[in-house]
């Protein structure tokens, strides 16, 4: 039996997920960082991507736009700006968001802030990519 280690995906709504798990991989900022139980005191940024779980139940996928984690030997916790399963995400709602911010990113105003929709259609990526990878 593998060891277990309390793990926590924590929003400014909700806590997300709150469960044992025997695995966790995370988008960092130099790539995707592996967590087993028992693993170094850490403390990261993580950027836009997939948050992967494995626990008893199988694999669980969560969408984020990025936060940080702090992990000790015991635990993980996981502050994100959000983080949505993947059976979850509404395709439709993230397909406008992408148009949404494509219309911003293309407009010639100069009141149009850039990066701000820049960050807007990579989480809108992030969100259609996961959501078709583990579409049921």
């Amino acid at each position: 039996m593998a060891k277990k280690f309390k793990t926590e995906i924590v929003t400014p709504e909700k806590i997300v997920f709150s469960e044992e798990i025997e695995s966790l991989m995370i988008p960092a900022e130099r790539g995707y960082l592996g967590v087993l139980a028992g693993h170094a005191p850490l403390l990261c940024t993580l950027q836009p991507g997939e948050i992967r779980i494995r626990g008893d139940k199988g694999e669980v996928h969560f969408s984020t736009s990025g936060g940080f984690m702090e992990v000790t030997p015991g635990k993980a916790v996981l502050l994100t700006e959000s983080a949505e399963q993947a059976s979850a995400i509404d395709i439709k709602r993230a397909e406008e968001s992408k148009q949404r911010a494509q219309e911003r990113l293309a407009a010639t105003a100069k009141d149009v802030d850039k990066a701000r929709a820049k960050d807007a259609l990579e989480r809108a990526q992030n969100r259609l990519r996961i959501a078709q990878k583990y579409k049921t």
